[in-house]
């Protein structure tokens, strides 16, 4: 089976909430897709919560404020200011699709 691993594109759904129940900070799913073990000082702590994970696999995190910048590292999810209007939130994270990216993708990646 097709696993989150390093240089592998990965594709999540993610939903924000004030509990764990609750996803009632975002209005719809976001969507974000990026090249997985790519960044300049390794792996961030997002990705070791992804790491040998399945597609399909749902993942939940309880994240604060000030853990934010350091949890996600080199990665910029579209998490529209959720975090400046609450102390913590509540994650909820499907991995949609894990493929190899074509070398022109880890590039470009990389660059960024």
């Amino acid at each position: 089976m097709n696993k989150v691993e390093n240089l592998k594109k990965v594709s999540l759904k993610m939903e924000a909430g004030t509990t764990a129940e609750d996803m009632d900070l975002t209005s719809s799913a976001l969507e974000y897709e990026f090249i997985f073990g790519i960044g300049p000082g390794g792996m961030c702590p997002f990705e070791y919560q992804l790491v040998n994970k399945n597609k399909d696999d749902i993942v939940t995190l309880h994240l604060r404020k000030e853990e934010a910048h350091h949890f996600f590292g080199h990665l910029h999810l579209p998490l529209p200011n959720l975090l400046d209007k609450n102390n913590s939130v509540f994650l909820k994270i499907a991995i949609l699709k894990i493929e190899q990216p074509d070398s022109k993708e880890v590039v470009k990646a990389l660059a960024e």
